[in-house]
């Protein structure tokens, strides 16, 4: 993973700043120097395919949860977070049934990829058992309570594979 480095006054003009302006830069080994006049997120800073893909879902899923504001809204989020999963534990999938058989269960990149489809799976299956009903909740405030308690469920599943 990449370090980031934040420079307050550019000596130069590059690529996104002027000279004076403040930007962040970041360099992966035998590759250019990335710039952005805002700080990287982590999905930015590995080379990973995978890691990237996953640490940018989860960064959105982040977000998007925190922009909830009603029940309604909580089956279409886990429905779409689930697909989104999905479609990377199948990514996994077909990385794995790729490889030749020998090599799938007896080399560290197939255990790799078969943890990593058993902790999508896990994740997936996590997300989707959240009851998300708030019946018992008489007042508005209850309702609130209820939805941040579900919110704060759906930010704690983990696939366990950071």
């Amino acid at each position: 993973m990449a370090r980031a480095n934040f420079v307050a006054k550019a000596q130069k003009d590059n690529p996104v700043a002027l000279k004076g302006e403040s930007y962040w830069w970041w360099k992966f080994r035998y590759g250019p120097k990335r710039f952005s006049k805002t700080r990287p997120e982590r999905h930015q800073l590995t080379q990973s395919a995978f890691y990237s893909q996953l640490w940018q879902l989860e960064d959105d899923f982040e977000r998007t949860v925190h922009e909830i504001n009603t029940v309604e809204e909580l089956p279409e989020l886990i429905e779409s977070m689930s697909a989104d999963l999905e479609a990377l534990m199948e990514e996994c999938q077909e990385s794995l049934e790729a490889m030749p058989e020998s090599l799938q269960e007896s080399s560290a990149s197939g255990e790799l990829l078969t943890e990593r489809i058993e902790g999508l799976d896990g994740w997936i299956n996590e997300l989707q058992n959240i009851d998300i009903s708030i019946e018992d909740a008489t007042t508005e405030e209850e309702e609130e309570e209820a939805l941040e308690n579900i919110k704060d469920e759906i930010l704690s599943t983990n696939p366990g594979l950071a």
